[in-house]
């Protein structure tokens, strides 16, 4: 699936420990993160190989642009398997290119250097997408020329031919039955190709709901694919490709055909791309589900292997000079696996969350309404009302209709619902305020439809909805629809055949007020007085809507929902039809912690175990067990560890950062990682090798053991929860002071993250002694199910050896270790104070398909005019220079984008002198890219400016509008 536009720190404390499954090592189904919870498990077996290493995932769609384009070393790296591609001749401009792209023509030769196929998507031919039927005589055509064309080319690489894409809502049933067109195409392939594979049916998110239909036809027709392909972009049941490559293997014990090689030719959904730690659940399932080929999604600009790489100076224009993303290295970490996928066990192999608790929705409530209206009910927001149900059969004899209700709305993203009657994707009529259709002005928008996006009957009026109380009215009166805004027509169908009767009989049964029927926002504000008629009203009789409940017809006679009730779950039908509706709140009393997964491969040969893991958040323990079925592994493991960062769709990674590395005792073949302050945004690798076998961990030191510490008369406690398998504890007398040598590659301020433990069911405070002075620590009592916590400090080092003591105040208090890092501060761009801008928060619920992953979900969007300023506070724990990366996005023209147009800020720290903070444009909106600034800060809390302009400043206004998501403050590099 592809073009609708959309958007978008290191971990400080890892923890990697060996031993048996003893105390402490938890049980999968034990959640995480929180005090007194046991870490997550994520189980690898090196024992349990299941198949040979072959990169199953590491495909793309529309990944490669042309020769050149991305150089092949970027591809390389990542050991593709397969790249989904346009046919010969396609007229297809994706996303606003000004040429179509990736031509497989052009292209085989680039993926076969690398040891990749291609499949050869058919309907790309088409110039646009949704695709546009131009008639049989057309496509059959076009059909004969693509595989001719394929052949005479002399490629031996051609993974197959791929029918169609996204049947569901891109076959419009006015063209023609799809399985006719399916059976046809397939046999007129077979007659000019009888070798090459044939793909399909290559369905969307809600794939299972046609799969049976289509393979039904399939087998009356002789024509089954000979690799079956659905999508797997992330559906409001979370991510679950073993569950249904399970239901999906059932079908063909059914129908018997198969086992046949599954391609997920398109995985990830556009909150994923770029977003190393969730695409590692992905890859995780996909491996362990033993799908044939899967490609990463194509949702942005081709040639970049789908988002991993951003061309040098950003923009939209080629990759041809290009860099990595932070998600670039999670793929050449899987690239650089050999040998064999080996077996692992997540907390759950389902979802992006893991709920722990006991659900219960909230209360429902009512808020005051328009002044003679009684109440409303607010939907979303800070309020815990989602949306509304209405009962099923609600259209059932509706020909000509009206829908009227007034709505207050809070924000206006792209097609959240005022309303959406029907029973799937497939059959619904709906309202949205906002489009999201950039031919139509993003404007307000009815539809209906009974096959399909492409099958929808609509009327669109001028402009989207805006925020604030707006009335809005749909009628229909014989087949002339017109929708209303504010009492006045501001669009008209007079084609509009389908009535609401049409739609499953009438009998539909998902009518939501606030819902979509696709996995979009929830609507974000407040309705009142909704209202059906059985008639298309005329205009006075709409404008009278507006005057009072009911207003001149006396309410709706289909159903009518007042809403003046003062709270509770029932939503009254005045029509007197008995159609109450039901309020739908949110659900509390659950924590839903980020579900963590993991791939490994172990590989006999060079005795290597690598495991990538993501998705996870706070704690995780990563258990490693049948090291003794690989040569090598005596009494002790190596064991290095590393991360990449979510750096943004567009942002430039500077490459994974090493984290430490240590020498493990290997008990009964097993060895026990555990690691703490995971971020659910980033990924980790872990390798794992014979202890004398492994080379030197690149990168400054940062983590320094208790054990190797001056600690005196301190004794030695063994613990598989501690960082090599020991920690340290003063004794009950004495001296309870412990010293490490610390050398810093710099002057400055660092982080420094004691993990300790504290068993005494009491804070203990203590002290850090450096060169520069005393910092108070605070030791939060442990428990037995996490014996070990973190507790960070700030302090001054100066360049090179640093001593630093770590004074306890009590006995109890045991110490594993202190990982030193250069000092590093988030602060998010909601945090501070705002002039001609707005405030974004972006709704990450599973409905809001095309949520735009940025920091802390939200930004501040909209910094154009030459007033428009940001003013964040900022505290560092010394003087000094700071070099400070600024999250944004910019919102330039295509054209702009493309010419790699630069925005601008002026930067200054409190009243200081300004300097110009220049961006280079992002591909789209909402897509994630850094800059920096170097800046001197004293010690304490200052205030950072970014404004677009001052007096004080001669330059004027700087250019471009700039939104921005937020501001790292760390030591310059």
């Amino acid at each position: 699936m592809r073009h609708r536009t959309l958007r978008a720190a290191v971990a400080a404390a890892l923890l990697v420990t060996a031993g048996t499954a003893v105390a402490g090592e938890a049980e999968p189904s034990q959640a995480a993160g929180l005090p007194g919870r046991a870490p997550m498990v994520l189980d690898v077996d090196v024992a349990k190989p299941f198949k040979k290493v072959d990169h199953a995932a590491s495909g793309s769609l529309y990944g490669l642009g042309d020769e050149g384009w991305p150089a092949d070393p970027w591809i390389a790296a990542v050991r593709p398997k397969m790249f989904t591609q346009p046919p010969p001749g396609a007229t297809h401009q994706p996303n606003g290119e000004p040429a179509p792209v990736g031509d497989t023509l052009k292209v085989w030769p680039v993926a076969r250097r690398h040891g990749a196929t291609v499949t050869v998507r058919l309907p790309d031919i088409f110039p646009s997408f949704p695709y546009q039927w131009q008639g049989d005589d057309y496509w059959y055509e076009q059909v004969e020329k693509m595989v001719r064309a394929t052949l005479a080319s002399g490629a031996d690489n051609i993974y197959g031919y791929e029918i169609w894409n996204e049947p569901q809502w891109t076959w419009n049933s006015s063209w023609g039955d799809f399985d006719e067109m399916w059976a046809r195409t397939y046999r007129l392939i077979r007659t000019l190709d009888p070798d090459t594979p044939i793909i399909g049916p290559s369905h969307d998110r809600d794939y299972e709901s046609g799969m049976r239909a289509f393979l039904t036809a399939a087998v009356a027709s002789d024509t089954v694919p000979d690799i079956i392909s659905w999508h797997e972009l992330g559906t409001a049941r979370g991510v679950d490709v073993e569950g249904r490559v399970e239901s999906y293997r059932e079908l063909e014990k059914e129908f018997g055909i198969g086992p046949l090689p599954i391609s997920i030719n398109e995985y990830g959904a556009p909150r994923d791309a770029g977003v190393p730690g969730w695409l590692t659940r992905f890859v995780a399932r996909l491996e362990r589900a033993e799908v044939d080929t899967a490609n990463l999604a194509f949702w942005h600009k081709p040639g970049r292997l789908a988002d991993l790489l951003v061309p040098v100076g950003g923009g939209s224009g080629p990759a041809r000079q290009a860099e990595p993303t932070g998600n670039y290295w999670l793929f050449k970490w899987y690239g650089e696996m050999t040998g064999n996928m080996v077996e692992t066990t997540p907390p759950s192999r389902a979802g992006r969350v893991i709920e722990v608790g006991d659900p219960t929705p909230a209360l429902a409530t009512r808020v005051p309404s328009r002044d003679g209206f009684g109440n409303a009910i607010k939907l979303n927001g800070t309020d815990p009302n989602r949306y509304l149900e209405v009962p099923p059969g609600v259209l059932r004899g509706l020909t000509d209709f009206t829908v009227s209700t007034w709505v207050n709305l809070a924000s206006t993203p792209d097609w959240s619902r005022i309303f959406d009657f029907g029973a799937s994707t497939q059959v619904n009529m709906f309202l949205t305020p906002r489009s999201g259709d950039a031919a139509t002005n993003n404007a307000v928008r009815f539809s209906i439809t009974n096959n399909g996006g492409a099958a929808e009957q609509q009327i669109n009026g001028t402009a989207p909805l805006p925020t604030g109380w707006t009335h809005v009215a749909l009628t229909k009166a014989g087949n002339t629809g017109t929708l209303y805004v504010n009492g006045e027509p501001v669009g008209s169908n007079p084609n509009l055949t389908l009535s609401p009767s049409d739609l499953a009989g009438g009998d539909t049964t998902n009518n939501w007020i606030g819902r979509s029927q696709y996995p979009d926002p929830l609507l974000d504000g407040t309705v009142d007085d909704f209202q059906i008629f059985r008639r298309g009203l005329a205009p006075a009789e709409v404008r009278s809507l507006m005057t009072s409940p009911g207003g001149a017809v006396g309410g709706g006679d289909v159903a009518w929902y007042r809403l003046d009730e003062t709270g509770g779950a029932t939503a009254t039908d005045s029509s007197g039809n008995q159609r109450s509706g039901t309020v739908v709140t949110r659900i509390e009393g659950v924590e839903r912690l980020p579900a963590p997964d993991g791939f490994a491969s172990a590989d006999p040969r060079t005795r290597t175990v690598r495991v990538a893991f993501g998705g996870g958040d706070g704690d995780l323990q990563l258990a490693v067990r049948g090291l003794s079925a690989l040569r090598g592994f005596g009494k002790k493991a190596n064991v290095q560890v590393f991360t990449t960062e979510w750096t943004g769709t567009d942002g430039v990674s500077e490459g994974p950062v090493a984290l430490f590395a240590g020498s493990y005792p290997v008990r009964d073949g097993k060895i026990s990682i555990p690691l703490s302050g995971l971020q659910d945004s980033d990924a980790y690798l872990a390798v794992i090798r014979p202890d004398r076998e492994a080379p030197d961990l690149t990168g400054p030191e940062r983590r320094y053991e208790a054990e190797a510490a001056d600690h005196r008369s301190w004794s030695t406690g063994d613990s598989p929860l501690a960082s090599d398998n020991r920690y340290v504890r003063p004794g009950r007398t004495g001296h309870r002071d412990l010293s490490f040598v610390v050398t810093a590659p710099a002057a400055g301020a660092y982080d420094l993250d004691v993990r300790y433990t504290n068993p005494s069911g009491s804070p203990v405070r203590g002290s850090v002694l450096t060169g520069a002075g005393t910092r108070a620590v605070e030791y939060a009592p442990t428990t037995a199910a996490t014996p070990f916590s973190t507790s960070r400090i700030q302090a001054v080092l100066r360049k090179g050896p640093n001593r630093v003591t770590l004074r306890v105040g009590s006995h109890a208090v045991g110490v594993d270790h202190l990982d030193v890092s250069p000092f590093r501060v988030r602060v998010e761009a909601e945090r501070g104070e705002w002039s001609g801008a707005s405030l974004v928060s972006i709704d990450m619920d599973e409905n809001n398909f095309f949520a735009p992953y940025v920091s802390n979900d939200a930004y501040v969007r909209d910094l154009s005019q030459p007033d428009s300023n940001l003013r964040l506070p900022v505290t560092v724990p010394a003087a000094g220079r700071y070099r400070l990366k600024i999250g944004y996005s910019t919102a330039g023209t295509e054209a702009e984008r493309r010419a790699q147009t630069r925005s601008g800020h002026l930067l200054r720290v409190n009243e200081g002198p300004w300097q110009v903070v220049s961006y280079a444009p992002t591909q789209f909106r909402e897509m994630i890219r850094q800059t920096t600034a170097i800046v001197e800060l004293p010690a304490g809390t200052s205030t950072i400016t970014l404004a677009k302009g001052h007096p004080d400043h001669p330059g004027g206004p700087q250019p471009g509008t700039v939104d921005l998501d937020y501001v790292d403050v760390t030591l310059p590099r």
